[in-house]
């Protein structure tokens, strides 16, 4: 049996767990390849340059060169240079939990929505948000922030 989108976010969910338990910012990424999981990765403390998902998806091209058809899974929508790095590793698919509208606006660039922007990529870059575990995401990144504030 495959594993499905809603399983490899869930493990995507699991490193925010991990990225919260090392005390760091919590966000966690993971990039699956032909159905099968390549890489994953926590974010570095916050605040921090190297967040989940680009250090995921920078392990996995370094391992399997251009990521033609892989897909991300964060639990936290990706900011723009997340998105960038995925990118131009050739990913075009990625899937999300929790949307940046649901968070501090200071986690990410710009409070503005920023699609607007993908649609003007040369290849479309496609985001899923499952909001079906839009809370369990939410519920890493709110114990985060009683700690942290």
């Amino acid at each position: 049996m495959s594993e499905t989108h809603a399983d490899f976010l869930r493990k995507a969910i699991e490193k925010s767990k991990e990225s919260f338990n090392a005390g760091n910012f919590p966000a966690g990424g993971i990039v699956v390849l032909d159905g099968k999981q390549v890489s994953s990765a926590v974010s570095s403390p916050y605040p921090g340059l190297f967040h989940a998902d680009s250090k995921a998806v920078s392990q996995a091209f370094e391992e399997h060169g251009v990521l033609k058809d892989a897909v991300l899974y964060v639990g936290l929508e990706p900011c723009l240079m997340c998105q960038g790095v995925a990118y131009w590793a050739g990913v075009r698919e990625i899937y999300y939990a929790a949307s940046k509208s649901d968070v501090s606006s200071k986690y990410y660039e710009t409070a503005q929505d920023t699609t607007s922007f993908l649609s003007n990529f040369n290849e479309p870059l496609r985001m899923h948000h499952v909001a079906e575990l839009q809370q369990e995401a939410l519920d890493v990144i709110h114990d985060w922030e009683k700690l942290k504030h």
